[in-house]
Formats: C-alpha cells, structure tokens, sequence
C-alpha cells in the first residue's frame, strides 16, 4: 500500500530530526569549523546526497540547530504557569535538566561555537543576537512582574538582575558532561535571582509539582 502524503511528512520530519541529533553530537565532539557534511551524514547514517535533499550546507545544519534551541528556550519561559516567579523557575528548571542529562545540549554547542568564533554565516549570527534580545526582553518583563507581585526583591533593578540571570545560564551552557565542578543546586541559584521568602516557596513548589500530574491536579 502506498505511503499517503501524512505518513512521508512524518518520515521526513523524524530523519530531519535524527539529522540535528547527530549534527549536534558531531558538533560537539569536533567543534563546528572542523566537522565536514560527510561527518553528519555518516553520523546519521545516511549518505550525503540525502542529506543534501534536507540542508543545503553544514552552515545550515548549525542554523536549523540554532532555531529549535531558541524555540524551546522562549517556549519554557511562556509557560502556562500563572505567576512570573513560576515561569522563570519552570526555565530555569528545564535548563538544568539538560546540562545535567548525559545527551548533548544544543545549547552547548551553540554557545561554544560562539566562544570559539564559529558561528560562520550572518544568518546564524541574525538568529542568535535576535533570540538573545527577545529572551533578554521577555527575562526581564517576567523579571519585573516577579518584583511587582512580591516574589522577587526590588532594590536591584529588573534590567540588571535580568543581566546576571542570562550570564549565569549561558555561563552554565559552556559546561561539559564531565566537568570537575558539579552544576548549582536550583533553590541556590532561586537565591541568586533575589527571590524573596514567599517568592522562594512559589519557585519551590512550582518545580516540585511539575513532572507529577497527580500532584499538580491536587493543587489548589
């Protein structure tokens, strides 16, 4: 029976997918200015031709790489969580479950390649300063709605805690799996963000809750 239109979009958006998992584990492990198209087919297992039919360029890989990692970075802090102190906690949450989890982060590669001068193309550079502006901007509105509700503290202002909140995350992306100095605990760097005491308990109890359906249905 021939595969309808719907079943060879799914085909091609999973290999898609399987393509920038590689590209990313390649990335990672040969930096990007070294790693070759025939790195990521072989890493696929495809051949190069049908890369090819996928992205035009290794540049392109990286850009497709850098779109998805700006998706879910904005997506986390527009949560459906009601209050602003719940919606930077859940972030802040889901960044250190991908630093700590074996697989490599994208964010990692991103932010290395940017270290160490790779980002080679004015597209990747385009889509990286805008996500930079708009996770800046969007930090610091939740920022400055945390301080009105009273979960954060106020004597700093929102533009500046915001400043030190993106450098501490990107500060943190740079870390390899097997790094000698462990990743901070979440209620520490709660403390970093100026949470006040009330605030603390709502950030608490926010990553607490989510993961556990039964436990966030009881919640009032």
């Amino acid at each position: 029976m021939p595969r309808s239109e719907e079943d060879n979009e799914q085909i091609r958006a999973q290999r898609r997918t399987e393509i920038l998992a590689a590209a990313t584990r390649v990335f990672a492990e040969k930096g990007v200015a070294r790693t070759k198209v025939t790195d990521i087919a072989a890493a696929a297992g495809l051949s190069n031709g049908l890369l090819y039919h996928y992205f035009a360029s290794k540049e392109a890989v990286f850009e497709a790489i850098a779109l998805e990692m700006v998706a879910r970075a904005e997506a986390d802090l527009k949560s459906d969580k009601l209050r602003a102190v719940e919606r930077l906690a859940y972030a802040l949450m889901c960044r250190l479950e991908k630093l700590q989890a074996r697989d490599v982060d994208a964010s990692r590669v991103i932010m290395q390649a940017v270290l160490n001068g790779e980002v080679v193309t004015a597209g990747s550079r385009h889509v990286l300063l805008e996500h930079l502006r708009r996770l800046t901007g969007l930090m610091a509105e939740l920022v400055a709605q945390a301080q009105r509700e009273g979960d954060i503290a106020d004597d700093v202002p929102a533009e500046e805690l915001t400043r030190v909140m993106m450098f501490l995350s990107r500060g943190m992306s740079v870390r390899v799996p097997d790094f000698a100095v462990p990743l901070p605990r979440i209620e520490t760097l709660f403390r970093t963000m100026q949470l006040t005491p009330a605030g603390m308990r709502r950030a608490m109890r926010a990553v607490e809750l989510e993961g556990q359906p039964e436990r966030k249905k009881a919640a009032p």
